[in-house]
């Protein structure tokens, strides 16, 4: 792994960087430009509000409101750290429209200007969405009355709605969005001792400031894809922002063509590894020059390098089924051993909204690559890293959850009109209002995670007699199912079955198990600081009972069930990913102390 060298060896271990993933920004005070629609009017504020309803953030693994003072509340947490040093994987806003690019440029701006910051961004599967952008459009604003209003580019986009039109609205690409936040790592700045590109040589004993500058503009950085004559940008970049220190900023975004249009997709380097395939090639020479030179290479993306769930990937798909659980994201172990042969020791990724830590190991070579998960500041956990050299070849990182975030509830109000507006209309996607009464940011992303859970994810990814199962069962049950043999486990499991698929009980929903799962698997040692002690017990002893199990293919409920826990401790029996040190030469992950929470 390179090193850092002697002479940058004292700087080093005062740099500080943060790595802040998956804020979606969107600007939730906009002017939209539109004659149709000015937003919702907030008396809190005396400005009009452009938000999205209340019913489709708990209809999405993220959130559209909140999470832009949240954003807010990390900066300011950053400037009072002295923390100047800032990456920001991708999905940096919701979809890149103009109106949430500028609102970001004018964020940033402010921060560097203010605080001396300096901000590092590489692309997301929503930022852009379309490679040359477009129309768009969203069906789910709040209205002044509680609806939701469509807005889009043009009055037909959503034929069968009323649409307010507004150019704000419609996809912007990587030409407007990269120029837009120039100043954020896309092209070249003075202060940085190094940048370049992949589709230039890497001439560091001759760099030069203004060539770097000339060389760097869009349509120099091109390739080719497979079944297009089209050729697409590609927005990577390596840049040196303080001595010893080579950030490698890799876009993995890739794009196929749908008609007289591109698609986006969300897989990333399953697909990269072979659509950019010259990314691949540049990473190694990259590598190589980092380590001839005694630079410490950092590589960050939006898409992850590693399988993210702590190797239970291929036993979810044998459970839940391949389609499910976005397993199709998973970096395939191929894959990481390109990346980890081609030379990147440890790299910071986005996109799943998740905190977890990943790694490789060829072994056929012994070469490690460490994956870090940065969490997204619009679901839970809402939190952010950061990352520190506290000795040559030692990376500490700490994970600073969000808590308390200012201005959280300013548009409560306005979801409580909402919520009378679905009363009257009787809507069958009304919402608890429970979420209302979350104490603060933290607990209010918790109440979003446990709403999508119930209302989503166990419909759409779980086989249904599990779901039943687990729904029902208690805990006390479920520990003297673990306890007993197979044969009589699976009889309890028919009983009860039988009794909780009787139509005239309704819903039973015992919610501490898929909820403590999907704590542990989103939040890792986060989510399970919120579990009560009696619970994370209860779970040690079932895992230990169920170790020497037998499974059974005509005890087709006990095989379920008892594969639903081998998943479940390995999520629970992870590597650290709350603060711990990554030996870069070694590959090897130690857990460190507790970190404050903010």
């Amino acid at each position: 792994m390179p090193g850092i060298h002697s002479a940058s060896l004292a700087q080093s271990q005062e740099i500080e960087f943060a790595f802040l993933s998956d804020i979606h920004l969107q600007d939730v005070y906009a002017n939209l430009h539109s004659m149709d629609f000015k937003g919702a009017f907030n008396p809190k504020t005396g400005k009009y509000a452009t938000i999205r309803s209340m019913k489709s953030q708990l209809n999405s693994t993220r959130l559209f409101n909140e999470n832009y003072f949240a954003f807010i509340q990390a900066l300011e947490d950053l400037k009072d750290k002295g923390i100047r040093l800032v990456v920001l994987p991708g999905d940096f806003t919701d979809d890149g429209q103009p109106m949430n690019v500028l609102a970001l440029q004018g964020i940033l701006d402010r921060y560097a200007e203010e605080c001396g910051m300096r901000f590092f961004l590489t692309t997301g599967n929503h930022d852009p969405v379309k490679p040359f952008g477009g129309i768009g459009g969203k069906e789910d604003f709040l209205a002044p009355d509680g609806s939701e209003q469509a807005v889009a580019g043009v009055a037909d986009f959503f034929p069968s709605e009323e649409v307010a039109v507004s150019t704000q609205i419609n996809y912007w690409g990587y030409e407007e969005i990269t120029h837009a936040l120039a100043d954020f790592g896309f092209f070249p700045a003075a202060q940085d001792l190094f940048w370049a590109h992949p589709f230039q040589e890497l001439n560091v004993d001759s760099y030069d400031f203004h060539r770097a500058v000339e060389n760097s503009r869009l349509d120099q950085r091109l390739y080719k894809t497979p079944n297009s004559e089209r050729l697409l940008p590609d927005a990577s970049y390596v840049v040196e922002p303080v001595a010893g220190i080579w950030l490698l900023a890799l876009d993995g975004n890739v794009y196929a063509p749908s008609g007289k249009d591109w698609s986006g997709s969300s897989v990333g380097f399953n697909q990269a590894v072979t659509a950019k395939r010259h990314q691949l090639d540049w990473i190694r020479k990259v590598a190589m020059e980092a380590e001839k030179r005694g630079k410490t290479l950092i590589s960050f993306s939006h898409y992850p390098l590693v399988d993210f769930h702590d190797t239970a990937s291929d036993a979810m798909k044998s459970l839940f089924g391949e389609q499910k659980f976005q397993l199709a994201r998973v970096p395939s172990r191929e894959t990481s051993r390109e990346y980890a042969n081609a030379g990147i020791r440890i790299h910071f990724a986005g996109h799943m909204h998740i905190n977890d830590t990943g790694v490789f190991t060829d072994a056929a070579n012994g070469k490690t690559l460490v994956n870090v998960q940065v969490p997204s500041l619009a679901a839970f956990p809402p939190a952010y890293k950061t990352l520190t050299f506290p000795e040559p070849n030692i990376a500490e990182i700490a994970t600073i959850p969000l808590v308390a975030v200012d201005r959280m509830d300013e548009f409560f109000d306005l979801y409580r009109r909402e919520q009378r507006w679905l009363l009257q209309t009787d809507d069958p996607k009304r919402w608890d209002p429970g979420i209302l009464n979350a104490k603060d940011y933290l607990d209010y992303t918790h109440n979003h995670l446990l709403q999508l859970t119930k209302s989503r994810f166990i419909p759409s990814d779980w086989p249904e007699n599990l779901a039943v199962l687990l729904r029902g069962l208690s805990l006390e049950e479920l520990d003297r199912w673990a306890g007993m043999y197979p044969e009589a486990g699976e009889g309890l499991l028919r009983e009860k079955l039988e009794k909780l698929s009787d139509p005239k009980r309704g819903d039973p929903f015992t919610p501490e198990l898929i909820d403590d799962f999907y704590l542990v698997k989103n939040g890792d040692e986060l989510g399970k600081n919120l579990i009560p002690s009696v619970r994370l017990r209860l779970y040690e002893g079932i895992f230990s009972q169920l170790a020497e199990r037998p499974l059974s293919e005509e005890q087709a409920l006990d095989m379920q069930l008892v594969r639903f826990f081998h998943v479940f401790e390995r999520l629970f029996h992870s590597l650290p990913s709350d603060h711990f040190f990554i030996d870069l030469q070694k590959g090897e992950v130690k857990r460190g102390g507790t970190v404050e929470k903010h």
